[in-house]
């Protein structure tokens, strides 16, 4: 047992790449009067970046630093001496961009061990520089996926009124759909534009193109309320699985997440009156109600068609969705 007796012991991990603003956002948090000052922190950061802990900053924070040199040694035998050390009422770690994500987990299982008495939480906040951004997505998406697929909350910062926010919406929603996104930027005008649509959704039948189904997707998580109850007409491919109830198909179109070995298909629930004359993987266009229901397929809510209208369609020219 380690520091005050508490039930639970607050893990925080901060993800990004070198000069993403990881430990800015650190020092940020620690001198935040709304984020629990006055308990002992370590932080555990596993690579050196142009902004340092200077000495000053940690006695003022009650903080101290530990440097993690490697992944492996990101492991509950070498973290628990440095715990003895400083006995800490909570811990964050600034991750090494470049290190596999997949060690989070297991040291979450270590510190489950360590801290037997307590609950361990864990927040795991991804920080992304708008600057580098695209970059990073067209040269390494599988590590920036790592990083959203693992993040509850993804800080974009140094935003500019050129930042394209649908692109990076997509990108972070297409493979984790319940993430919080936050954007920073240094110019006020940036926080009074508002994000459109290539559709209009106050219209009384809401059209979607097929180079739109993407953007619809993501604008559709992020703002149920918008959706509900309102009449759409869209194009994608139905799937009749075995033992869907009656009435109902599946509904939706393939999408590439990051790159051509990771494609997946999102498909909602379509009850229509008569599937019989269309094919299992057939392409139709739509025109339905879209309602958000709890169904036991999806176990939880989600979004269900009612189709009012199917009519046969031609396949896309381009079969696979993208976010960005």
């Amino acid at each position: 047992m380690y520091g005050k007796k508490k039930e639970e012991m607050m893990v925080y991990v901060i993800l990004g790449f070198l000069e993403a603003g990881k430990t800015s956002l650190i020092k940020d948090l620690l001198t935040d009067e709304l984020f629990d000052t006055g308990v002992r922190t370590l932080i555990l950061a596993c690579e050196e970046g142009e902004e340092e802990y200077e000495p000053e900053f940690l006695e003022k924070a009650g903080a101290a630093c530990e440097y993690i040199e490697d992944a492996d040694s990101l492991c509950g035998k070498v973290v628990e001496k440095l715990l003895r050390k400083h006995r800490p009422d909570r811990i964050v770690v600034e991750y090494n961009g470049m290190w596999p994500t997949r060690q989070i987990p297991v040291f979450y299982d270590d510190l489950e061990d360590i801290f037997f008495d307590r609950d361990v939480i864990f927040q795991i906040i991804d920080v992304a520089n708008d600057e580098t951004f695209a970059l990073y997505m067209k040269n390494m998406p599988s590590m920036m996926v790592e990083h959203f697929r693992m993040s509850e909350m993804i800080i974009v910062n140094r935003c500019t009124l050129q930042t394209n926010r649908n692109s990076v919406r997509g990108s972070v929603k297409a493979v984790n759909p319940r993430a919080q996104i936050i954007y920073e930027s240094e110019d006020e005008a940036f926080y009074e534009q508002e994000e459109e649509m290539p559709f209009d959704v106050n219209a009384d039948v809401i059209q979607v193109s097929n180079d739109d189904f993407g953007l619809w997707y993501v604008d559709m998580i992020d703002h149920e309320a918008v959706y509900d109850g309102k009449t759409m007409k869209l194009t994608g491919m139905i799937q009749k699985p075995p033992r869907l109830e009656d009435g109902f198909v599946v509904f939706g179109r393939y999408a590439m997440t990051c790159c051509a070995d990771d494609v997946q298909y999102l498909g909602f629930l379509c009850k229509g009156d008569d599937w019989s004359g269309y094919g299992n993987k057939e392409y139709v266009t739509i025109t339905a109600r879209l309602e958000f229901k709890y169904r036991k397929e999806y176990g939880e809510e989600g979004p269900v068609f009612y189709a009012e209208k199917i009519e046969k369609a031609k396949k896309p020219e381009e079969e696979l969705v993208y976010f960005n």
